[in-house]
């Protein structure tokens, strides 16, 4: 199992504000995109703002370019992917602010506290210091 957290930069405010996403590549060979998207059920699996496959794995969000952040194997992959398979427990999954947060930024810092990892989103990760 192999986990990458991505990110893009965000339209018109991508020189300030970027999206976090996470890829997960699983041992039966499937890949899945999980992210918070600002606009409730908006494809793919939804459950809120918690979104499965709303994208391509490697899709921008229309600022640019994606890039990978990160990547977990073994065991910080499998905790991150529980985390991941569980999206109703997200505790702002019907919740989105763009700032301070809950956001897209929040969320993936919540499933890496959950998952006990520890890695700090860049400073353009708004919404990544949220807690409620």
């Amino acid at each position: 199992m192999v986990v990458e957290l991505h990110y893009a930069p965000l339209p018109l405010i991508g020189a300030l504000a970027v999206h976090y996403w996470f890829v997960v590549y699983d041992d039966a060979g499937d890949c899945h995109r999980w992210e918070v998207w600002q606009t409730r059920d908006a494809g793919g699996a939804s459950y809120g703002h918690v979104h499965c496959n709303l994208k391509a794995p490697q899709a921008d969000v229309g600022g640019g370019p994606s890039r990978r952040a990160a990547l977990w194997h073994g065991d910080e992959a499998r905790r991150i992917a529980a985390v991941l398979a569980e999206p109703e427990r997200y505790p702002h999954g019907h919740r989105y602010r763009y700032w301070p947060g809950p956001n897209s930024n929040s969320y993936v810092a919540w499933v890496l506290r959950r998952a006990g990892i520890e890695y700090a989103l860049g400073w353009r990760g708004i919404g990544g210091k949220w807690r409620s």
